[in-house]
């Protein structure tokens, strides 16, 4: 067997094994959100359709018998795979989501690929298409570019949005994004330009394999991290244009000397019930318990305690840990952090060391040597 086909069957494989781990990780979702679901049925029908590509690759051998007829195999196949895996990449991270936009862009360009190739073969009489398989891989490229440059401000606004309004560890989504952005950047670059040689795929197609993986892996992570509170965010989010969020965010609301009162006494007695606790608490699920407008509270951390709402609960978090470590010198790590609204152990271990500089443990035992 040449190099060629064992690509081709590597990647078969590979395709019907994420298909199915994307799958089968639905059954360890603690807490079902719709938009992630979606999303993951959108990458488990690329896998299959790719999947299906190699295997028909395998068994008629387009790419073994010309470069050019395999580009254009790979473009028919590739583009609405990489629509799909756009989609559901937009489908998580669009703030105000335009399906209906993007879809409609990816439609067109495949239409226009589609009638580029009609072209060619009127003109050339065959599949072997001539200079006309150049245009194709320019709409191709143009569309992936355009793909990436939508999925890199939708990333952005979701960072903003995220980093305003909750508490929760951002690693989990960090590094989906990450993955999201090598995922939509390595195709749009190198794909359209390694299909036209079988040798560049056989070097290239490797690290594209590792992307995917690396992409794969940190959606299922992102899947088991999200909480039932993700959807309030979502729904704030849907209320308002772009324009009138960055005007609130730019307004500034003076506060009176009775509504900052107001605001302080309600915020003690809301720590003091322990409802830092929850791990899943955000600035829309304070600003209903408390009874305060979001907009007030925002003002209030940016103007009153030169804050922010995230650094704001960090902070009562970690004294509260502090406290227990001390008071409970026998408790474990896992125990304070979920006692003291925590998402992970990992977390306390990160805000330790931004705060203390050191770790929890390290920090008992500087305590303990100090008493």
């Amino acid at each position: 067997m040449d190099k060629l086909f064992l690509l081709q069957f590597a990647c078969f494989i590979y395709m019907m094994i994420s298909a199915a781990f994307i799958g089968i990780s639905r059954l360890h979702v603690c807490w079902e959100n719709n938009k992630y679901e979606r999303s993951r049925w959108m990458l488990c029908a690329s896998m299959l359709i790719l999947a299906g590509h190699f295997l028909s690759q395998m068994i008629f051998g387009w790419r073994a018998s010309g470069d050019d007829l395999g580009a254009i195999i790979n473009v028919l196949v590739y583009a609405p795979c990489i629509i799909l895996v756009v989609m559901a990449i937009y489908n998580i991270e669009a703030v105000q989501a335009n399906h209906k936009k993007l879809s409609t862009i990816g439609l067109i360009s495949y239409l226009a690929i589609i009638l580029s190739l009609v072209i060619g073969y009127v003109q050339y009489d065959g599949l072997h298409i001539g200079l006309w398989i150049y245009v194709i891989q320019i709409i191709f490229l143009g569309t992936n570019l355009y793909y990436t440059w939508v999925i890199i401000n939708e990333m952005k606004k979701r960072r903003r949005l995220y980093d305003t309004l909750t508490a929760s560890d951002m690693i989990p989504y960090q590094r989906y994004s990450n993955a999201s952005l090598y995922i939509i950047c390595i195709p749009s670059i190198f794909t359209p330009i390694v299909i036209i040689s079988t040798q560049l795929l056989l070097i290239f197609g490797p690290l594209l394999l590792l992307a995917l993986l690396f992409f794969n892996m940190s959606f299922v992570a992102l899947g088991n991290s999200y909480h039932p509170t993700e959807a309030l965010i979502d729904d704030e989010a849907g209320k308002v244009t772009e324009e009138a969020d960055e005007k609130s965010n730019t307004q500034v609301i003076q506060l009176s000397e009775q509504q900052i009162a107001e605001i302080e006494g309600k915020l003690e007695k809301w720590c003091a019930e322990c409802n830092y606790k929850d791990p899943a608490v955000n600035m829309l699920t304070l600003s209903r318990a408390i009874d305060v407008p979001k907009y007030y509270l925002s003002q209030y951390f940016v103007s009153r305690l030169n804050t922010t709402f995230r650094i704001w609960l960090s902070d009562i978090r970690y004294k509260a840990a502090q406290d227990m470590m001390l008071e409970y010198p026998d408790y474990s790590n896992d125990v304070v952090s979920i006692e003291c609204g925590f998402s992970s152990r990992t977390h306390l271990y990160r805000i330790f060391k931004l705060r203390a500089k050191c770790t929890p443990t390290e920090w008992r035992e500087k305590q303990g040597k100090k008493s």
